[in-house]
């Protein structure tokens, strides 16, 4: 059986397509996927036309007498002509040969790229592991060198007093440019083991990680400077407890450090599969993911800088502003997100704030009362 369907009378096969008649009485169609669902198909409009009929072809023929119902010749020939509506110009042969050639075609071209797109997917794998074994690599060895010159400069301001100013600041320079160059190291190489780590999943409850979170950022203080809203539970989740902690204790950090002068606000929550009209925009967002967030009334972030703040290294003020910091927090963040299968993305308006948003995967564990 070949995978076409076509038909002249659309409504004769599928009466609601009578709604439609005008547009779409005649339809041929191919399919291409059966995961997707996927066809091609053409409409042909309704073409009214007449058909003459020897006699009237509903006349029925049969007549009752003293033996029953009797199969009699019509009692008229004379020419019947007939309106035919909710039919299309018939498909003709070729019509149908050139769908299904057309079919064939573009199911080759498919296979042909899906084919080249795992080719492309295993090259790209295999390059990533080499880049974050590069990236480990190179931020491991580099660090014991790295330590020598800070022992060396070290032991020449100890041993040298009679140093003049000039130069004692000169070496005094390359002793806090040794500790940044090692802070940055740390970085690239906790980033490179985010990549290379599996992870570790397990049923979590969210309000514990978010608690402990908030202690590793020291973010229970009772100084009165800020204060940290969870206006309900937060669900539980399948997910890696540790690395998950660590995306709240970024994002957390990030809010502490660039928001407004006391008393600070901060709020983490999420958005429910229902809660349609307050769901953001999500860059393709997945189906069965949770929407989280950690909302800060702080300093924000200008729209042009809203994609450039994930990558490594990169910060948007002073070395030594807002605390300071090598800018590779939300690089983590993203990388973690990720790992799990979610995505990361922020809305934020300068002088009123930001809101960092993060998809993870629904799990079965229910939510805390």
């Amino acid at each position: 059986m070949r995978p076409v369907f076509v038909t002249d009378s659309l409504a004769r096969d599928y009466p609601a397509g009578a709604d439609f008649a005008a547009a779409a009485s005649g339809v041929l169609a191919v399919p291409l996927s059966r995961a997707r669902h996927d066809m091609i198909v053409w409409f042909r409009p309704e073409t009214i036309h007449t058909v003459n009929w020897g006699g009237n072809p509903h006349e029925k023929p049969l007549v009752t007498g003293p033996n029953g119902p009797r199969l009699t010749p019509r009692r008229s020939f004379e020419l019947f002509s007939e309106s035919v509506q909710r039919r299309s110009l018939p498909w003709l042969n070729v019509e149908v040969d050139s769908a299904l050639r057309l079919r064939m075609l573009v199911v080759e071209l498919v296979v042909t790229r899906s084919q080249r797109l795992a080719e492309l997917n295993v090259d790209l794998t295999r390059s990533n592991e080499e880049l974050d074994a590069f990236a480990y690599v190179a931020s491991h060895d580099l660090k014991e060198p790295l330590r020598g010159i800070h022992r060396y400069a070290h032991q020449i301001l100890e041993s040298a007093p009679a140093l003049d100013d000039e130069n004692r600041k000169r070496v005094e320079g390359l002793m806090r440019l040794t500790v940044r160059m090692d802070s940055l190291l740390d970085s690239l190489l906790h980033f490179s083991r985010v990549g290379r780590t599996t992870l570790e999943l397990d049923a979590v409850d969210l309000n514990e990680v978010v608690e402990e979170a908030l202690e590793m950022v020291g973010a229970r203080r009772s100084d009165g400077t800020f204060t940290v809203h969870v206006p309900r539970p937060l669900p539980g989740l399948h997910c890696d407890r540790v690395r998950v902690r660590e995306i709240f204790s970024n994002l957390l950090s990030n809010a502490l450090k660039y928001s407004a002068p006391a008393p600070a606000r901060i709020e983490v929550g999420y958005l429910a599969p229902e809660e349609t009209s307050s769901r953001p925009v999500a860059p393709a967002e997945s189906a069965g993911h949770t929407i989280f967030f950690v909302r800060d009334h702080g300093i924000g972030i200008e729209l042009r800088h809203h994609e450039q703040i994930f990558r490594m290294f990169k910060r948007l003020h002073g070395r030594d502003d807002y605390g300071g910091g090598v800018g590779a927090g939300l690089t983590i963040v993203q990388k973690l997100v990720q790992r799990h299968g979610g995505q990361v993305w922020v809305d934020s308006t300068p002088g009123a704030g930001s809101t960092f948003y993060f998809t993870l995967p629904r799990g079965e564990t229910p939510a805390p009362p």
